[in-house]
């Protein structure tokens, strides 16, 4: 059959209804990927969590670097504020500290170190001293942390593509992509 419009002639083909019927996926593959989704969703959560206390453990570090170095370290002054500041830290963070899972702290650690470029251990050490640097290790690895763990963003780039939608504001697309069913 052939439709003519003016000079040109175009072919017409009737073709018979094709249904198209896409195949589900294995039970043990959809399971897996719900699992996949739950961690996703938590270490979302997670990260949306704790990047703030990083974020104001950065702050915080920066605020007592510049204190000692205008005071001095060995000051009374410096003494008296570094003291104070202890204080009012525990009041503040202990219960929000205390309430963390294990993951949150260990992503905690982690993203400190990725703010600060320190690891905890070590600013625990600078500010605290030795002692109490070993005995929160000694605690952190109680429960399965390290505080000398560090942050790699090579390794990390789901944490890394998180905290980029958090400081954008915008959603990260790239996860449906990744968590999609790839056709087999």
């Amino acid at each position: 059959m052939k439709l003519l419009l003016g000079p040109d002639s175009i072919p017409i083909y009737l073709m018979e209804p094709v249904e198209i019927v896409a195949e589900a996926p294995p039970p043990e593959r959809v399971a897996e990927i719900r699992k996949q989704w739950a961690a996703f969703y938590r270490l979302r959560r997670n990260v949306h969590l704790v990047y703030p206390l990083a974020k104001e453990a950065a702050r915080i570090v920066r605020e007592v670097d510049n204190e000692r170095a205008r005071l001095g370290e060995k000051s009374r002054d410096y003494k008296r504020y570094s003291k104070r500041m202890k204080k009012d830290l525990f009041d503040k963070y202990e219960p929000i500290l205390r309430e963390m899972t294990i993951s949150q702290g260990i992503l905690l650690i982690k993203l400190i170190y990725r703010e600060t470029g320190i690891d905890a251990y070590h600013l625990i050490e600078d500010y605290l001293g030795g002692l109490q640097a070993s005995f929160w290790q000694g605690v952190a690895r109680l429960y399965g942390s390290n505080l000398k763990l560090k942050y790699n963003p090579k390794e990390e780039p789901v944490i890394e593509a998180i905290i980029a939608e958090i400081e954008t504001g915008q959603s990260a697309d790239w996860v449906i992509q990744a968590y999609e069913i790839p056709a087999e």
